[in-house]
């Protein structure tokens, strides 16, 4: 994470309640990346971001036809 974000964070952080600043989570070195990855599960984080998922863009996605 570039350390411009990790700042503007802990600037902003300042002004959230405490139950919300507890749900974002910002990633910033190899043991916090592991301890999340250990959270979340690697099959739920997206390939981009070092994990397992496949997303598929919604525009892309087909539903399947509804039988009658």
């Amino acid at each position: 994470m570039p350390w411009f974000f990790v700042s503007v964070w802990r600037m902003l952080s300042r002004f959230l309640e405490k139950a919300t600043q507890e749900k974002i989570v910002i990633v910033s070195n190899e043991e916090e990346r592991k301890k999340f990855i250990k959270e979340i599960g690697e099959e739920s984080l997206p390939e981009e971001y070092g994990g397992q998922a496949k997303l598929v863009a919604l525009q892309d996605f087909i539903l399947p036809e509804l039988e009658d």
